[in-house]
């Protein structure tokens, strides 16, 4: 599928955090701080600029559970990344799943839903 050139730097980060998970979900009793803490700064910057991007858009969409679906893992990602338990197979199986999901999310149905608006 096509991407509105505006999205496309973003739906290629999503395709290393996915990988990143798939990492993580191989082997969640492995501590994978360094692999983590790499991606922190990077996903921190990914989840502004698409709250930035975003922002304007969100009142078009005849779907209001896109922009909260959104929000609520955008929250629940950066609370997990403050308690942050490397060594924990819960908390990175519970990490890697939820930004697994949350990529997919925007790829498969945020995304397509933003295309049709002027990003």
């Amino acid at each position: 599928m096509k991407r509105h050139p505006a999205l496309i730097p973003l739906s290629q980060e999503h395709h290393h955090a996915l990988a990143l998970c798939l990492r993580i979900l191989r082997e969640p009793d492995r501590n994978h701080s360094q692999a983590i803490t790499g991606h922190l700064d990077d996903l921190e910057r990914h989840f502004a600029q698409e709250e930035q991007q975003f922002a304007p858009l969100w009142h078009k969409l005849p779907e209001p559970t896109l922009k909260q679906r959104f929000e609520t893992e955008h929250a629940r990602l950066r609370q997990l990344f403050q308690a942050a338990r490397f060594d924990d197979a819960q908390w990175n199986t519970e990490f890697a799943t939820l930004l697994r999901d949350h990529a997919r999310f925007e790829e498969r149905e945020l995304f397509p839903a933003l295309e049709q608006y002027a990003l």
